[in-house]
């Protein structure tokens, strides 16, 4: 019996160290009728995925009248269409509120991954802590 505590810890401890953190994301929440999020599709959306942004922060949108995903219970706040959160590591990293078109969008966006990047620096290894 001891011994099957001891290599149900071992296996414990070996995928505590291969499962991967969470990734990191930027999710819309947004809402049916929303002409700034009509706006952002249009102007943005088609092209997010083949952008720089979009291989760190890949796009989730979300309704923001539906049941909300397990995963963005904990965020809060969200009165404003569309409303942009910038995940890190399983939380809420920085928001975006609103959209004013293209260029104050990617200058935002690349506020919030500079940020990111000035708290957990390249060279420590690990950008999330466990």
């Amino acid at each position: 019996m001891i011994a099957i505590r001891i290599l149900f810890g071992m296996l414990l401890l070996v995928l505590s160290y291969t499962v991967p953190a969470r990734a990191d994301e930027l999710v819309m929440f947004g809402q049916q009728g929303c002409p700034f999020c009509a706006a952002w599709n249009r102007e943005i959306g088609r092209v997010y995925a083949n952008t720089d942004e979009a291989k760190r922060l890949p796009l989730r949108q979300v309704d923001i009248h539906a049941a909300r995903p397990a995963d963005l219970r904990a965020i809060a706040g969200i009165h404003f269409t569309p409303t942009f959160v910038v995940i890190h590591c399983g939380r809420e990293a920085d928001r975006i509120v609103g959209y004013a078109g293209q260029e104050l969008f990617w200058e935002q966006l690349d506020a919030a991954l500079k940020s990111i990047d000035a708290a957990a620096p390249a060279s420590s290894g690990a950008s999330c802590a466990k």
